[in-house]
């Protein structure tokens, strides 16, 4: 039996040292320009289940991960998007680093810059005000978007695209919950 895994063993580097770097591709080129955003905290269940509680009077900073693997001539722009049962303005306010209110566009979205498509993480601050109680969702792709995201369909994951480039928002992680106590 020793001698089987051995002869496995030696078979397998073989074929590994026998791949010329030359002969491996660099990549699709079409990918090239497509980047990734995503909450940076992951359910174990790839759900969409993770949940934050803040309480009414706090802020609360989500971190959302930007996944770039070169720097680029070119800022990237990442959009996020709030639903559910608390009103933004009444109950809550999305904030700056400095505890500015943020304004969304006339999508209903805000907005996250990378600066030359550097990778890295950011946060989304919620500043909870002392209204109402109660939940609503942070997500990375538009919930008011006519084709739901699904993961069999990468083309409803799109994010933002750009003649530069384009981002596409994770179907296994494309939401929170925030729960405002």
């Amino acid at each position: 039996m020793k001698k089987i895994l051995f002869l496995l063993a030696a078979t397998f580097c073989f074929v590994l040292s026998s791949c010329n770097r030359e002969e491996m591709p660099d990549g699709d080129p079409s990918m090239e320009h497509v980047y990734y955003i995503g909450f940076q905290q992951w359910s174990a269940k790839f759900d969409n289940s993770i949940k934050y509680d803040v309480n009414r009077g706090d802020t609360l900073g989500v971190p959302v991960q930007f996944y770039s693997e070169r720097v680029r001539a070119y800022d990237v722009t990442t959009f996020y998007y709030v639903s559910g049962s608390l009103v933004n303005g009444v109950d809550y306010n999305i904030v700056d680093d400095n505890g500015n209110t943020l304004t969304p566009d006339s999508n209903g979205a805000f907005s996250l810059l990378w600066p030359q498509a550097i990778k890295g993480v950011k946060r989304i601050h919620v500043k909870a005000l002392n209204h109402n109680a109660g939940t609503f969702t942070l997500l990375t792709f538009n919930p008011n978007a006519t084709v739901p995201i699904s993961s069999a369909d990468v083309s409803t994951t799109t994010n933002n695209k750009t003649d530069e480039y384009e981002v596409r928002a994770f179907s296994q992680n494309y939401k929170v919950t925030i729960n405002v106590k």
